[in-house]
């Protein structure tokens, strides 16, 4: 009977319904949070157009008992003077407090500005508190029953607010703001992840293409190094530096065999000294700078040593007089006239090389293939830091915080899709 009872009056606990699971775009998450907020603010908005009325008019009422109370006469008039004093300087006091409390209870009539209210609220209401308790302890010995329906008053209208903080809590709006920061924030995300594959894709396009080129330009370049005149050229070109390395190499045998004798002449801090050094050093080089042929002095001071036994060679001695022996004017005059007409062949085969269509196109084609390979190295090495970059977004552990956050004010599984 008892169970039918409860049935027939509505008394049974209603089944709760499981509420399906929800998948919510990224791009339309805030909406929907707008969406699960919105009946919530609906409420709120109703509760605080009754909450701004009925505390302007508890504050209305307040003023009202705070007058009464300040023409309040004593029940007892035949106190002591001091004592009125005292019991008047509390009256206005606690008077002068609850007038200043009474003007901060005006409540906001948008939802947007209640929380600074409340929050400062809450501040003015502690002030009001500490100050007001002493005068209301005194003035009970006097107008108890005024302060008390001042006071009575006044906590209905802290009801009023608690309950309204109370229906603001319930809109989640700590949280919804939150969520806007996280939203954003997992947007962001998004877009610089995507940025990065667009990235990495158009860098992978750069490094194929760098790499089909150098192939091509490789190819290219075995082709031109083939090529018939170009060869032919450069076989001119050889022939001419071999016969240039080869008289070169007269001179070169002369002064190996000679260079004992100038060390020590060297050594022996004479004349030309620095011209020796430089013979010593090069003596191709030296020689044809040495225009006067200033070198068959030296020769000649080689040989007046030698005269007189003042430079000891030993067994090189024959080396060394067959050497300047060779190095005559005549000799020394020929060797340079022929080595300048054979630079200058080498120099002119060498020229012929380059002017070659082959050789001019070559240099272009390697030219380009460097710089294709420094824009490679270049693009490999924006792959390794881009993909680095991708790797430290994790929009997972974001996604995940909002599922939960999105899932306790939708009161069921929410699945966002990114």
């Amino acid at each position: 009977m008892l169970k039918f009872l409860k049935a027939l009056f509505g008394m049974e606990a209603a089944a709760v319904l499981p509420v399906s699971p929800v998948d919510v775009p990224l791009a339309e998450l805030e909406s929907w949070l707008q969406q699960q907020r919105a009946p919530g603010l609906a409420k709120l908005a109703e509760q605080l157009a009754l909450a701004r009325q009925r505390t302007t008019e508890l504050a209305a009422t307040v003023r009202e008992k705070v007058q009464a109370l300040q023409s309040a006469q004593l029940m007892n008039p035949d106190i002591p003077e001091r004592a009125k004093d005292f019991m008047q300087g509390n009256r206005e006091e606690y008077s002068r407090r609850v007038l200043q409390y009474a003007d901060t209870l005006v409540i906001p009539d948008s939802a947007e500005a209640l929380p600074p209210f409340l929050d400062r609220h809450e501040q003015d209401a502690r002030e009001f508190t500490q100050g007001i308790l002493r005068p209301f302890q005194i003035l009970q010995e006097f107008f108890a029953h005024e302060s008390k329906e001042i006071t009575a008053l006044l906590a209905q209208a802290e009801q009023e607010l608690l309950a309204l903080k109370a229906a603001h809590d319930q809109t989640l709006h700590a949280e919804h703001a939150s969520m806007r920061t996280d939203i954003n924030a997992l947007i962001a995300k998004q877009r610089q992840r995507a940025e990065l594959r667009d990235q990495l894709a158009a860098l992978e396009k750069q490094r194929t293409e760098a790499e089909q080129a150098i192939r091509a330009l490789n190819t290219e370049e075995e082709r031109l190094l083939k090529d018939t005149t170009r060869q032919a050229a450069l076989q001119k070109g050889n022939e001419a530096h071999q016969r240039v390395a080869g008289h070169e190499q007269k001179i070169r045998d002369a002064f190996a065999n000679l260079e004992p004798a100038l060390r020590k002449f060297h050594r022996m801090g004479t004349r030309n000294v620095k011209l020796v050094e430089r013979y010593l050093r090069d003596p191709v080089a030296t020689l044809m700078q040495d225009l006067h042929l200033n070198i068959l002095e030296v020769i000649a001071d080689i040989q007046r040593l030698l005269s007189f036994d003042r430079i000891p060679l030993g067994d090189k001695k024959y080396h060394v007089l067959d050497a300047m022996q060779l190095l005559s004017k005549d000799f020394l005059g020929t060797w340079m006239r022929e080595y300048g007409q054979l630079t200058k062949a080498e120099k002119n085969a060498q020229q012929a090389v380059e002017d070659c269509e082959a050789s001019k196109t070559l240099v272009r084609v390697q030219r380009m293939r460097d710089d294709t390979r420094r824009n490679l190295q270049l693009a490999e090495q924006r792959l390794v830091a881009a993909k680095k970059d991708l790797e430290k977004i994790n929009l997972g552990e974001l996604k995940e915080q909002l599922e939960k956050k999105a899932g306790e004010i939708a009161k069921s599984q929410v699945t966002i899709s990114l």
